[in-house]
């Protein structure tokens, strides 16, 4: 069956089976325009289809999302970017990706800290960061001084007793957080 590509202000013709899958049929656009596509530690360049609004996904065959006769697909290319940096929250066991330009690698331990809290809100003062060996690392060095390369994952540690405490601040708890408050006057206010 003929069916149409759009890409690029051009519109082109292409023979295709019913069975054919979205990802053969990318291959065969990559060939036809010449597109160079890539991936490197900073990211990737893919194409995308779009039929009706939506994007194809590459297992899925075009008889099956209903790609009939002289339908027309809009092809783009797609960059996605690569974290610099990814952070694994100790609290709350999920992977924070670091999204920056690459000569954050050459800052300090406290400007990458200061992105961290913008993030996930934590004052810097409860947490530290750990190297993927369990080192810690200190605001004043550089993140280079730890071996840090792109795509890294550093772990997010809290103080010791922090951990119940910011969960219940995160989850709305008031009563578990009010639990966790200290009973001394100078470190309740700090709490607060």
């Amino acid at each position: 069956m003929r069916i149409f590509i759009a890409f690029e202000g051009s519109f082109e013709p292409f023979d295709v089976s019913a069975n054919e899958t979205v990802e053969a049929l990318k291959l065969k656009i990559k060939d036809y325009f010449h597109i160079p596509l890539s991936e490197d530690i900073r990211g990737r360049h893919y194409l995308e289809l779009v039929y009706a609004g939506a994007a194809l996904r590459n297992s899925w065959s075009l008889a099956d999302i209903g790609i009939s006769f002289c339908s027309t697909l809009k092809c783009f290319v797609k960059e996605e970017e690569k974290p610099t940096l990814y952070v694994f929250n100790a609290v709350t066991e999920k992977m924070m990706p670091i999204i920056e330009d690459i000569s954050l690698l050459a800052k300090k331990v406290s400007d990458l800290r200061t992105l961290i809290t913008l993030r996930c809100g934590f004052p810097v003062s409860v947490y530290c960061l750990r190297t993927p060996k369990g080192q810690e690392m200190y605001d004043c060095n550089m993140l280079k001084d730890y071996r840090t390369d792109m795509g890294t994952t550093l772990r997010l540690d809290v103080w010791d007793g922090w951990k119940e405490f910011l969960m219940g601040c995160l989850l709305g708890q008031k009563l578990k957080v009010q639990r966790y408050l200290s009973k001394e006057g100078p470190v309740l206010k700090y709490d607060r």
